[in-house]
């Protein structure tokens, strides 16, 4: 499979394939993309094709301030190519994602929320990358596709080391946190459990303050902060 620019452009945006240049010429995209090619059409995989490289797409390189680092896609059909947001085709929201919102709702909106965009695209809107660090997965099969993107993810955050000092990751969980390794010292490094452990553990209540830590470092940093 020849990918040419116009295909990554088309698919990232003209920022991140400026910035993702050399991982994008190497042959490991190209075997990538023909094994996704041949996952799509014998297996379910989520996210819907379309929505392979949305996280991309709705926060181009230019806008990154944050970056939210997630594991793989959900896996029972609810992924729209944003690190934990939600299908509008989903009939259920994500437990995840509840805990999530219970956070925002709580220490942004006095308890009583009643705008929150499920599917985090208003998120990415405003400069947060809502990143997996697998990008696809096979149904009902977790971890089933993180072999195969981990020389792409660490290239993301290779490119954002070099191109991008100073942006802020959050890492939810012990998976994602494996990737501090690969984040420079410039970095804004802030960590929390994943809002799954919570779920796992009774649907207890998720305490993380990382959203308020964010806004404290954009407000130094821009004067301004997120519209969680």
């Amino acid at each position: 499979m020849k990918l040419s620019k116009k295909f990554w452009v088309d698919q990232l945006g003209e920022g991140w394939t400026s910035k993702l240049r050399d991982i994008l010429r190497d042959p490991y995209m190209e075997k990538l993309m023909t094994f996704l090619q041949t996952e799509y059409a014998l297996n379910t995989v989520y996210p819907k094709k379309k929505s392979l490289f949305r996280a991309f797409k709705t926060c181009s390189f230019e806008k990154v301030k944050i970056v939210i680092l997630g594991q793989d896609p959900y896996y029972n059909g609810d992924a729209n190519g944003l690190a934990f947001g939600n299908d509008d085709s989903a009939a259920f929201t994500s437990r995840s994602l509840l805990k999530i919102f219970n956070i925002i709702e709580r220490d942004y909106y006095d308890g009583l929320c009643l705008d929150f965009d499920f599917s985090l695209e208003n998120w990415a809107d405003q400069g947060i990358l809502m990143l997996n660090t697998a990008l696809t997965v096979r149904k009902n099969k977790p971890g089933s596709h993180t072999k195969q993107w981990k020389k792409f993810t660490s290239a993301v955050l290779q490119s954002l080391n070099t191109y991008a000092p100073g942006t802020v990751f959050i890492l939810w969980g012990g998976h994602a946190k494996a990737f501090i390794p690969y984040l420079s010292e410039n970095m804004h490094i802030l960590t929390s459990e994943h809002p799954a452990y919570a779920v796992r553990q009774g649907n207890r209540d998720w305490n993380c303050t990382n959203f308020k830590e964010a806004d404290k470092i954009l407000k130094e940093k821009y004067g301004q902060v997120v519209y969680w």
